[in-house]
């Protein structure tokens, strides 16, 4: 799981490298976004005995980096915190391994609350149109490398809140993300932005801890966004 993790990483930053050098070398613009996202955030699994208990708010702030190599395309790149998660059971009963406690045994059916911080960095490509009065549509594509920060775990029923999953959590992932929306031309050299976007983990959260039977799955983190920000 980590060498892939690894290898996707690894081809991701190259992409990134790629595509930044020859951005460079014609960049007719270097152009900044500022945004703070609300996000709604929930855990998907591959296997049926992980199942959805619904989502959780979170937000995205940071800065958005554009490198426009020509009048309407550009690399987009940028960095930003994320605070996301969700909220999982199993059909099973499930065996959670904490520094601080004994490791838990949690019910068939009740909750598990993830609470996740990454340092998000996004690669991809963005496309606009021509100004149409004072709004410009455009459209971003690209992938996401995600380090985590911070990890904590909720257990409701067993009264256990933000307790450190680091033993139940990989420390990086990657994804992918697609995503549109409008600027609003300022009367000063700035734009107001709002828009949507979707993102999607390549890889699994949690570690599947054989030492305490966990049932080995995939359960990846998915994002809706609602971009809000300035561009400058």
């Amino acid at each position: 799981m980590k060498r892939a993790i690894k290898r996707t990483v690894s081809g991701t930053m190259i992409f990134v490298l790629m595509a930044a050098l020859p951005a460079r070398a014609v960049a007719q613009e270097l152009v900044f976004v500022v945004h703070a996202d609300p996000v709604i955030s929930w855990m998907g699994s591959n296997e049926s005995e992980y199942v959805s208990e619904g989502a959780r708010a979170g937000f995205d702030i940071g800065l958005n980096v554009l490198h426009y190599f020509a009048e309407n395309y550009a690399i987009s790149s940028g960095i930003s915190l994320i605070s996301a998660g969700g909220r999982q059971s199993s059909t099973e009963s499930h065996t959670l391994v904490f520094n601080n406690l004994t490791p838990p045994t949690i019910p068939p059916g009740d909750e598990m609350k993830y609470n996740l911080r990454y340092l998000n960095i996004p690669i991809g490509v963005r496309l606009q149109t021509n100004p149409v009065g004072y709004l410009t549509y455009f459209t971003d594509i690209g992938f996401d490398v995600r380090l985590l920060i911070k990890s904590t775990i909720d257990l409701p029923t067993l009264q256990i809140f933000a307790e450190n999953a680091k033993n139940e959590v990989y420390g990086m992932n990657a994804g992918w993300h697609i995503g549109g929306g409008i600027e609003y031309e300022l009367n000063f050299d700035a734009s107001l932005i709002a828009g949507i976007s979707y993102a999607q983990d390549f890889f699994d959260i949690t570690k599947d801890l054989k030492d305490v039977n966990q049932h080995p799955d995939r359960s990846g983190l998915r994002m809706f966004k609602i971009r809000l920000g300035l561009k400058f």
